[in-house]
Formats: structure tokens, sequence, C-alpha cells
């Protein structure tokens, strides 16, 4: 198979290097192990060194984006049509030179246009969408489609066949809004990891916070919960890693309480899964669902998550069972709970034992990625 993937990201194709969500490091590496040829075309700059020895790949400036709004990136129709044109020009020589077999666009930007061009040129399209956020109460409102117009186009205008990752943002349910057909959607599920972190014994209570700092994983909810903690308790530690705009909060956090607030800054993926073995509970503050990657690790791992009770996070955040589901954006109870489970530990081992039993059932990456491919496979097969 020679697939052409198009992706906004051109940073996390590599397991060692992986910055943020190993999705696409876990997919190269399952299409590179099959023997499968690669074109990459990404937006940046970044193509990570160990890589570029196997693919073929070409870079992208990054889209236009505007301020970022509070739950996301306001783009303009106009942003997408130029932007479009630009990525079908580089595609279609990609197309000539190169001769995929199937094109697999992450995200979907430039989506209409490289429909067209696969249709012109008879190759399998097949578009990921990475989460919808607040698009399902939003599908009949014409800012809605303004605010998700990327998302818009995606399911308008029909691709061969749909890879929606089931992250609790009902992007199954917009799909279906657009009367996509089911033969036509393949629904990835948000996995565990492949194995466990080794339990590290400490004589505190630590509670971790893994996650990007913005507006839209709630990294001012978090701190505002450190502070009133850390007020009440002395004894209460965190362990914070990551990176983003609201990074001046954390590091002012850190300044503030030296003796309890670790902070590790941004850690590549793989690094990053050591350290669920280091802490006894993990805060989880999106402003959207919580099914989120740092939740299921900390799951697999054996820590109850506090989080907030938004969109589809009560499927695997059972109150009182895995952790506590808190009402949006509830911080004061957050704060209660957190310093309840400190002070008891049978509470806290009980929420230990229900954590490792809710994400059983799930998926692994390996498992989840072997399903991706395959599925690629065929479809690169059949004729269109």
């Amino acid at each position: 198979m020679r697939i052409l993937i198009i992706s906004p990201w051109c940073d996390d194709i590599d397991l060692e290097t992986c910055r943020g969500t190993p999705e696409n490091a876990y997919l190269f590496e399952e299409l590179l192990n099959k023997n499968h040829d690669i074109f990459f075309l990404c937006q940046g700059n970044v193509i990570p060194e160990r890589i570029k020895n196997f693919i073929e790949f070409k870079t992208l400036p990054l889209f236009p984006f505007i301020n970022p709004s509070k739950l996301n990136y306001l783009t303009f129709p106009a942003f997408h049509y130029f932007y479009g044109k630009r990525m079908e020009e580089i595609v279609k020589d990609i197309i000539t030179h190169w001769k995929p077999s199937i094109i697999y666009n992450i995200a979907g930007y430039g989506h209409p246009e490289i429909l067209k061009l696969s249709k012109e040129c008879k190759i399998p399209y097949c578009v990921k969408t990475m989460g919808t956020i607040h698009f399902a109460e939003m599908l009949h409102s014409p800012f809605g489609k303004l605010i998700y117009f990327k998302e818009h186009l995606v399911f308008k205008y029909k691709a061969n066949h749909y890879f929606i990752v089931d992250d609790g943002t009902n992007s199954l349910k917009v799909a279906q809004s657009y009367s996509v057909d089911e033969t036509r959607i393949t629904l990835l599920p948000n996995p565990k990891p492949n194995s466990r972190a080794e339990k590290i014994p400490h004589k505190e209570f630590m509670v971790g916070y893994f996650s990007r700092f913005d507006k839209l994983k709630g990294t001012d909810l978090f701190v505002e919960i450190a502070l009133k903690i850390l007020k009440k308790d002395s004894e209460i530690r965190f362990l914070i890693a990551g990176d983003g705009p609201y990074a001046d909060l954390i590091n002012k956090l850190q300044f503030k309480f030296p003796r309890n607030v670790t902070y590790l800054g941004f850690l590549p993926y793989l690094e990053l899964q050591h350290r669920y073995g280091e802490i006894d509970l993990l805060i989880s503050t999106n402003r959207y669902s919580n099914i989120t990657l740092n939740t299921i690790e900390a799951l697999h791992n054996g820590v109850p998550v506090i989080a907030f009770d938004t969109q589809d996070t009560k499927r695997l955040i059972i109150d009182n069972f895995s952790g506590f589901l808190i009402p949006p954006f509830n911080v004061d109870m957050a704060v209660t709970k957190i310093t309840q489970l400190k002070s008891d530990n049978t509470l806290l081992e009980k929420l230990k034992e229900g954590a490792m039993k809710v994400v059983e059932k799930l998926a692994t990456w390996s498992s989840r990625t072997k399903l991706e491919v395959e599925k690629l496979e065929k479809i690169a097969n059949e004729v269109y």
C-alpha cells in the first residue's frame, strides 16, 4: 500500500519524541512494520529525524488561525478555501509523481479540494476526525457551523470512509446528523496503553496533572483548585507535566509553593507514561469531555480520577467507584474530594481497584492501530 497521509501535525509521528497524543506515532509504526510506503504532508517543519529515513515528506505553512475563542480556534470560510487550493496544488503534484493507492486526511484540512482530486484520479480517500467538542449541540446553528467550519465541510462532502475517534465529544452523532452511511464509518476508541507503569513508593499524597495548558483543558481551573488545597493542607504534593499558553500559571504556582509543586515541563509520551507510577490521584479539568488519554492512562494504572462531569465523562469516571465526578465547574467540590481522599486510605484503595476495572475492556494502542491499518488496507484495494 502506498499511502499519502495529510496531517496538521509534523512532530507526533515518532514514539520516542512524540509531543502529546501518540495516535499518529502508533499509526506510522504499524504502517512501517508492515512495509507500507508513506508520503507525509504536514503543517509545520519539524519532522522527527529518525523517521525521515523511512518516509517521503513535504511540509506546508500552518493554517491561519484567528485568536482562540473559549472552546475552539475561530476561522473564516475564506481561509479554508484559499488554504485548500494551496493543498490541492501540492497533492495533485504528489499524486502525479508518487502515485498513492490511498489518501488519508487526518483532521480534514483541505477536504473538499482533496476529495475532488481523489474522485478525478480514482483514489480511495479517507478522513479521520479528532473530536468535535461542542459541535453536536450546535449542529443547526449558523454560528456553530462557523466555529466548526472545517468539520462542517468534512461531513457535508462525503469521503469514501470516515475514521471517527470516540473521545466523548459526540463526533459519531455529528456524522449521523450529516447522513454519513454507517458502512462508511469506523469508530476508533480512545485506547489504554499497551503496558502499566511501575509503581514508585512515596510517602506523600501525590496528585497528578498531566495536560496541555490552555483554556480548553481548564488549566486555570486546575490552578484555582491547587491554590485552595495548598492553603488548607501543606502535606499534599502536585506533580505536573505539560506545556501550552497557560504555562505561566503553572510556573507561578510552583514559585509560590516550591516544596509542594513539582513541574516537570513537557515530557514526551513514553516518558510521561512512567509518571503514573508516582501519583495517587489525577485531576482532569477539561471544559469538554474528560474521556481523554490522560484519564484512560491513569485509570489503567490504578490511579483514580477527579474530573468535571462534562459530555460523556461518566462513561469512564463512575462517581465513588473509579473516581469522583464534579459538577462543571465546581472548584470547591473538587477541593473537598481531593482532601477527603488524602485522609481516607480505605476509600482511595477502593477507587484504585475500580479504576482498573472500568478500563478492562478498552482496546490497547496495538489493537486499535491494527484495526485502523487493516481497514485502510482493505479500502486501498477497493475500486472507486
